[in-house]
């Protein structure tokens, strides 16, 4: 019965033991980490801050998020087509201004144009800017 005892305390040390290693070795945020990558994280973060003048343009390429916070910043778009406002969960068609503190993401190759209509600031990640002829 006492040799039972310690195989019993002995299992139980080693599953301790094997599960107190399993927590570690899932660190948040490096590269061990499961569910999602440092890179991954780094990527859809990297907003910049952008001053657009009255009348300048931005071309944004698919997967381009923005969030206006100050002006006004029109957009153009071909019939229907229109870019996602995940603050508000809706769709905004061309000839919209875009709403302050949105979270905006262009969804496709649209040829979508974003103008100033007078000097505007966003918070902008993976955006080209332009000067309007």
């Amino acid at each position: 019965m006492h040799n039972i005892s310690r195989r019993i305390l002995l299992l139980a040390t080693i599953v301790a033991l094997a599960a107190v290693h399993m927590a570690g070795a899932q660190s948040p945020g490096t590269v061990a980490d499961p569910l999602v990558s440092k890179s991954f994280v780094d990527h859809f973060l990297k907003f910049r801050s952008i001053v657009l003048p009255a009348d300048s343009t931005l071309s944004p390429s698919p997967g381009s998020m923005l969030i206006v916070r100050s002006g006004q910043l029109r957009l153009e778009a071909p019939k229907g087509k229109s870019v996602i406002d995940l603050t508000a969960g809706r769709e905004i068609a061309g000839g919209n201004d875009l709403p302050f503190n949105h979270l905006i993401i262009i969804p496709d190759t649209g040829d979508y144009v974003l103008k100033a209509r007078k000097t505007t600031m966003l918070l902008a990640s993976y955006l080209s800017e332009e000067k309007a002829p």
